[in-house]
């Protein structure tokens, strides 16, 4: 009878009617057939009717495609419970592969159960995330420890709303820093920035946490909580990818923490710049910290403009700050330029020690400005290296006196002596004009400072001027102008130190040139015996001079004389000759027999 029913099922098969078919199979207990069956049955999708068929089949049949093909019937049929048996049982299915199939055809439940048996945890955990059996994803996924496990799983939660189970796996994800930035998409792209930056905050305590992870959190705060991004700067400035998150910043227009941030990586430069670019970040102490460290010194120049824009108070601060390092000349024109010279008189006041033109000019400049004309003659005395005479023609019209007589002061120095004189007389200051005719040492100013003084009818000015240029007035001229003038007793001290000088020096020129006086006879004698004395004892190594005979023995009778009497007793004293104290015949060894002698 099995003969029958094996061909019945075969006709039945080839005019398609599979159950029918698969029946008469089933009462043949025929497998023989079973490729055409499957193929047939999977052309039908009649999964519910194949899986009797394969079960008899395996009964006869040991072959890996029969088995995987039965586990693929369970799967489509449903029989998941068949499907579990059967996976526990011996068998040659290949598994895996049939999962794989499973899973693409969106046989989920089949596929855990199959990814479970073999113990594949990363497709079991992409089954429970399909099945939105979340909790048990993220357990396999923990068993299967793979990044692209884990970001699927966290993929899911974040779109299925389960934020903490896609913390669990996020945590998994960012300490690999080529993941980090796919997953800070994700979260935003879902709309859910709070959930990310919980997640990163929850990273920052791992063992394992990378710079990655503390830039990140930086630009998340940057973008939804910037009220927290300077206080994790500060914490965490070490550990950050600085420019990166400076870049986050700008674009933010976070330039408090900007410029934290460049002066903690040291960029002093970029930090000033920054400051000034964007006054919002100021600040005095972090400027002033900066700008002492730049590297580049047109910064300096760049900082005492917005000074003089932004923070005018505290420009003195500034400029005394880097006094060390600035060019005060070129600070004193760029402020020139600004208008606002009177803002560093203190800062000039502190540089004018080293006695510049630029600095002295400005400084003299704000004092006449300012009417301090004692400041200013005090900084005229100090600090010479200035254009006197453009300070001196600015001032000889002031309206005050103190400078016009500061002008004139400045011509005295610059021994301009007939403009200083004629400034004065102008003021009546009649005694600089006195004092500046005596430092001139000029006759000709000094007459016609008298002859002024005549026309003013100035007496007392007149005597003055001859007493204190004395030196240089010329006798004929004062005499002739207080005779002209009746000015006879205010001449007459001038008259009086005159002629007392003048007798001075004709006694002076008198004992200078008188003759000498002859020395009498005692002087004489006296003279000639200290020449003979003192003079002839240097002709002899030993001592003085002794007189010999003609045969050059010396005479014993022969003694020294008495210096009072002369030589030989009553011989007259002998005139020195030839400057030896010696007549020319007594040179040599010996000396000619003279009368008297023996």
């Amino acid at each position: 009878a099995a003969p029958v029913w094996s061909r019945l099922a075969k006709a039945q098969l080839g005019e398609g009617l599979l159950a029918p078919a698969i029946g008469s199979y089933l009462k043949a207990d025929d497998p023989a057939d079973h490729a055409d069956v499957v193929r047939a049955a999977e052309a039908a999708d009649a999964y519910d009717d194949l899986v009797p068929y394969l079960t008899m089949a395996r009964t006869h049949v040991k072959e890996a495609q029969l088995d995987t093909t039965l586990i693929y019937a369970y799967a489509k049929a449903g029989k998941l419970g068949e499907l579990e048996e059967f996976i526990a049982a011996p068998n040659v299915a290949r598994i895996d592969d049939i999962g794989e199939r499973c899973f693409d055809e969106g046989l989920f439940s089949a596929a855990k159960l199959l990814f479970a048996s073999i113990n594949n945890n990363a497709k079991l955990a992409l089954c429970y995330v399909n099945l939105e059996q979340y909790r048990e994803a993220v357990d396999a996924a923990q068993k299967a420890n793979s990044v692209s496990t884990w970001k699927e799983v966290n993929r899911v939660c974040v779109r299925a709303g389960e934020f903490r189970l896609a913390r669990v796996a996020g945590l998994q994800i960012i300490v690999h820093p080529d993941h980090l930035e796919e997953l800070t998409q994700l979260y935003e792209r879902a709309g859910q920035p709070d959930e990310l930056i919980q997640l990163m905050e929850q990273g920052l305590g791992l063992d394992n946490a990378h710079s990655g992870i503390f830039t990140e959190l930086g630009i998340l705060y940057s973008k939804y909580v910037p009220t927290k991004l300077m206080e994790h700067i500060k914490i965490f400035h070490a550990r950050m990818n600085a420019p990166k998150l400076m870049r986050a910043c700008e674009t933010a227009l976070l330039w408090d923490e900007a410029v934290f941030l460049l002066k903690e990586d040291e960029q002093y430069d970029s930090a000033v710049k920054t400051m000034i670019a964007h006054p919002a970040a100021f600040g005095q102490d972090l400027f002033l910290d900066c700008v002492q460290k730049v590297r580049n010194a047109e910064i300096y120049y760049k900082s005492v403009a917005f000074y003089v824009e932004q923070q005018p108070l505290q420009l003195c601060r500034l400029l005394q700050v880097l006094t060390p390092n600035l060019d005060h000349s070129r600070v004193v024109h760029q402020v020139r330029k600004l208008e606002n010279l009177p803002l560093v008189l203190p800062y000039l006041k502190d540089v004018q020690k080293a006695n510049l033109t630029a600095v002295n000019d400005a400084v003299n400049e704000l004092y006449v400005d300012d009417e301090d004309y004692e400041s200013l003659r005090a900084s005229i005395d100090d600090f010479d290296n200035f254009d006197h005479i453009a300070l001196a023609q600015k001032v000889e019209k002031h309206e005050l006196l103190e400078f016009r007589r500061i002008a004139a002061y400045i011509y005295k120095k610059n021994k301009r002596w007939t403009k200083s004189v004629q400034l004065s007389k102008a003021d009546k200051m009649y005694k600089d004009s006195i004092d500046t005719c005596a430092a001139s040492g000029d006759p000709a100013i000094a007459e016609d400072l008298l002859r002024f003084f005549v026309d003013v009818c100035d007496k007392e000015c007149f005597c003055a001027t001859l007493y204190t240029c004395y030196k240089i007035v010329k006798p004929d001229v004062a005499l002739e102008l207080a005779w002209r003038s009746n000015y006879v007793d205010f001449v007459m001290p001038y008259v009086i130190q005159y002629t007392r000088h003048l007798d001075d020096t004709l006694q002076e020129l008198e004992k200078r040139t008188a003759p000498k006086e002859e020395p009498t006879e005692a002087e004489q004698a006296q003279a000639a015996a200290n020449a003979m004395m003192y003079g002839d004892a240097g002709m002899m190594p030993g001592g003085p001079m002794m007189l010999t005979q003609g045969n050059g023995y010396a005479d014993p009778n022969m003694g020294y004389a008495d210096p009072s009497m002369g030589m030989g007793g009553g011989m007259p004293p002998m005139p020195p000759q030839n400057g030896m104290g010696m007549p020319p015949q007594q040179m040599g060894m010996g000396m000619a027999p003279q009368p008297g002698m023996y």
